[in-house]
Order: structure tokens, then C-alpha cells, then sequence
């Protein structure tokens, strides 16, 4: 397989920064974990072919790294200190080795509900992570299963590739990296080499957490090739929407139903707030759809912004079902602003 079939495969160009291809790396091996797709019998198979993509991918371009630091060093100016080492000891200086891949990253998703969003929570979650099968030592064998050794490696697992100071090596895609051929999986693991086990995490989740936000625990990810680091836990946070407020950045906003009554008096009416319950005076003749602002209201101070306001849309109703005093009273209201109007109208 060509050097441009794994660009191909990594969905990059072969212009491509590091950056960009070990981050397309990382994305396409959490979506292609097997754990994440336990349906798909292909996923460990894809997997393996991302896999040997990065590694010759990074193999090609140590070995440019090499060429172009070897290039630049017989470029330099003369000095007699490379001199002397050079005749001394018959050593090049080597460029430092090419960054061991960090593993990939695990998701977690917290969905939490809206006040606590606002107003921050402490919990625990249990994340399941993938460890070594101790039955198999993650070989995927059966303990007392038969195997033979790969025609193909030779039981090395990986298959080597060039010549003289170029040779490395890749997983080989016939015994999947073990270097054995299985005839009976291990039963514990089904022959994936690893088990989930669950693993608790405390978390406090700050005030004024909004939708989609993300926490990250460090080195708690996947274990990287090699002796690589290991890449974190990414939780993200889901909001539930609440039955009465809406939020809009730090303020939040509500409606609220009044009689027509206590819109033309003005009084004292009971609002929900983010902390409980709260009375609030109304303003005679008050109109259907005006706002009432609470300040320090909405979401609460942080060390580094001021306290969002609570905003209440005054919703007048109309009554339907009157009783006949009640009928009786709204004419006689009627008939006085009738006579208001006739006399103004004459004035």
C-alpha cells in the first residue's frame, strides 16, 4: 500500500500539518473503537488499517525529518568544534525522535438538570474503560485453546518493511497484531484482548455551566501506541430545558398570567425565581405583554462576571366563564367609561 492510500485512509492531504493528521487520527480511532461499535464485526479489521496508516505515516515522515536535519547540518558553516567531534567519533548528531502518539480521547455524556446548571452541583460518574483481559493477558486466546504461529510474521505480529537503517515495522493485518492465528477466542473477552471495567470520577460541575459545555480529566483516555501518553476524558454536558424559565446568555426569562383585575389595580403577585419564590408589586394599569426586570435575578455572580437579571413578560387574561355578579360589575365599568367618553367628547 502506497504512502498516498494512508493519507487517504487518515482522510487527510499529504500537505497536512502533524497537528491536523493526529487529530483526524484520534477522531476516526474513538469512532471506530470496537467498544463504541459492538455490532460491527469490521471494527477491530478498521481500526487496525487506521492504525498502520498512522504508524507509516510517521515512519515516512521521521525518516524526511532525518534527511532534512542530516541535509541541514553538512549545510552549516564550518566550525572547528563539529570538526573535532565529527573526526573523533564518527557521529552525526541525529535529530530528537519523532512524538510518541497520545491515545485517544474517551466521551463521556452528562446530562444534568437546569437549575443545577445555574447554580453548580457536585457528582460522580462511573466511565467504563477497556483494561487488559486477565484471563487472556490480551492476547484474545483461549487458555486451552490451540493456535499456530502467523505464516505471515512469523509470529513477530508486525511485518517489516525497507532496508539496512530504514527497516520498521507495521501491525500485520493477518493475525491482527498477535502474531498468533486464532482457532478458539478467549471466552471472557471474546477474543478482543480486553474487558470493560468501570472506574468512578468526582466531578464539580461550576455555576452558570451552559449547554455543551465540556470538562476534561487529564490522561484518563485511551493508552497511546507504545509507551505514548494518554489521551483524557472529555465529559460533556447536556442541559434539560425547564417548564418555566428560558435562559439567554446570564439572564433568564419567564411569563407570567394576571387578571384583569389585578392589571388595572396593580397589587402583589408571587413569581418563581432560580432561589424560590418571591413577591412582586405590580404597577396599576399595567399592560398585557410588558416586562418587569429583577435584577441579580438570573445567573449567579462568578469570579469574573456580574450576575445576569430575571426578566418577567406580564401576560394579561382574559376571564371567560363570568358569574352574574361578575357580568354584572364589568357592565356597570362599561357603562361608566362610556360616559367618561361622551363627556370629554363634549368638553
Amino acid at each position: 500500500m502506497g504512502l498516498r492510500e494512508h493519507y487517504r485512509i487518515l482522510g487527510v492531504s499529504q500537505r497536512a500539518t502533524w497537528e491536523e493528521i493526529r487529530r483526524s487520527y484520534r477522531s476516526l480511532v474513538r469512532a471506530l473503537h470496537p467498544d463504541l461499535n459492538p455490532q460491527d464485526k469490521d471494527a477491530n479489521a478498521n481500526l487496525r488499517r487506521v492504525m498502520e496508516a498512522y504508524e507509516a505515516i510517521l515512519a515516512a515522515r521521521s525518516r524526511a525529518s532525518r534527511s532534512k536535519s542530516r541535509a541541514a547540518y553538512y549545510r552549516a558553516p564550518f566550525t572547528v568544534s563539529q570538526e573535532i567531534f565529527s573526526n573523533t567519533f564518527g557521529i552525526t548528531p541525529e535529530p530528537s525522535p519523532a512524538p510518541k502518539p497520545v491515545g485517544v480521547d474517551f466521551r463521556y455524556d452528562l446530562r444534568i438538570p437546569f437549575t443545577a446548571a445555574l447554580l453548580g452541583m457536585e457528582t460522580v460518574i462511573q466511565v467504563a474503560r477497556p483494561i487488559t483481559c486477565p484471563h487472556c493477558n490480551g492476547t484474545g486466546l483461549a487458555a486451552d485453546g490451540d493456535h499456530q504461529v502467523c505464516p505471515t510474521c512469523a509470529g513477530h505480529g508486525r511485518r517489516a518493511l525497507g532496508a539496512g537503517m530504514l527497516r520498521f515495522g507495521l501491525p500485520c493485518r493477518r493475525c491482527e497484531g498477535r502474531g498468533k492465528l486464532l482457532e478458539a477466542d478467549c471466552p471472557h473477552c471474546q477474543g478482543r484482548g480486553y474487558q470493560s471495567q468501570y472506574q468512578s470520577y468526582y466531578l464539580s460541575i461550576p455555576a452558570g455551566t451552559e449547554d455543551g459545555a465540556r470538562l476534561y480529566i487529564k490522561g484518563e483516555g485511551g493508552r497511546g501506541l507504545g509507551d505514548g501518553p494518554r489521551g483524557d476524558l472529555e465529559v460533556v454536558i447536556s442541559v434539560e430545558p425547564h417548564a418555566f424559565f428560558i435562559r439567554r446568555g446570564r439572564d433568564l426569562y419567564c411569563q407570567v398570567k394576571v387578571s384583569f383585575a389585578q392589571a388595572a389595580l396593580g397589587g402583589d403577585i408571587c413569581v418563581p425565581t432560580l432561589t424560590g419564590h418571591r413577591l412582586l408589586k405590580l404597577p396599576r394599569g399595567l399592560q398585557s405583554g410588558m416586562t418587569i426586570r429583577i435584577p441579580g435575578g438570573g445567573v449567579p455572580a462568578s469570579p469574573y462576571q456580574a450576575p445576569g437579571d430575571q426578566f418577567i413578560r406580564v401576560i394579561v387574561t382574559t376571564p371567560e366563564n363570568l358569574s352574574p355578579g361578575q357580568r354584572h360589575l364589568l357592565e356597570e365599568f362599561t357603562r361608566l367609561r362610556r360616559e367618561e367618553v361622551s363627556r370629554a367628547a363634549h368638553e
